[in-house]
């Protein structure tokens, strides 16, 4: 008897591994069926994307192609997120680096759009989710370094140290260029936010062209 119990104990343990390795079958296929969708759903959405989808982090890509179906000038609203730090930076290197950083980005719109591939607006949103990382990681270097007491509105103000803006996210502004293939009229030399030294970034005055549109 003791002998039947435990052949009817193993039978039904390998009953229950045949049976669970068949549902697991079964799930594995519906997740794949269910991505596979919705992969097809993604790529249908951003389709006039074809340059971002699948390069940029995927919540930033929402929230600036929404912005820009909402028709959200996105220039002017990567410039607010260079000038609300901006604001926030006391006087020095790192202010300066700051600053030349949106001037190299002025340069950099026109630049793509004269010699690379893809439309204004993936160029304006690659730009906008670099500025969002960007920024963000500022703020963070703001709340480490102490208060100036430099205005007399008391808001907080930080002195930045410019070796700071020597790595990443901040240099992340130069993968961007490698998103939009070379059009035909190309120069030969590349774009670069670095001088013949290699010192990043390069000084630069900006792009009046586009300028002029954050202005309007």
């Amino acid at each position: 008897m003791t002998f039947i119990i435990i052949l009817l104990a193993i039978i039904a343990y390998y009953i229950y591994r045949i049976y669970r390795q068949k549902e697991n079958e079964r799930e594995e296929i519906a997740n794949e069926k269910h991505e596979a969708e919705w992969e097809v759903k993604k790529k249908e959405k951003y389709k006039d994307y074809p340059h971002l989808y699948g390069k940029l982090e995927s919540n930033w890509l929402e929230v600036f192609v929404h912005a820009a179906e909402r028709n959200t000038p996105l220039i002017n609203m990567a410039f607010m997120l260079y000038l609300q730090e901006s604001t926030l930076i006391d006087y020095s290197e790192g202010s300066l680096k700051w600053d030349t950083l949106w001037d190299l980005t002025e340069e950099l719109l026109e630049h793509l759009e004269k010699y690379h591939e893809g439309s204004n607006i993936e160029h304006l949103i690659a730009v906008c989710t670099y500025w969002q990382i960007a920024s963000e990681s500022m703020g963070e270097l703001i709340k480490e370094n102490p208060n100036t007491g430099s205005l007399s509105s008391g808001a907080h103000t930080s002195p930045i140290e410019g070796e700071k803006l020597q790595g990443r996210p901040f240099t992340d502004i130069e993968k961007i260029i490698s998103l939009f293939p070379k059009k035909v009229n190309h120069p030969d030399k590349e774009f670069s936010f670095r001088d013949e030294k290699d010192n990043f970034p390069r000084e630069s005055t900006g792009s009046k062209l586009i300028h002029e549109r954050i202005t309007i």
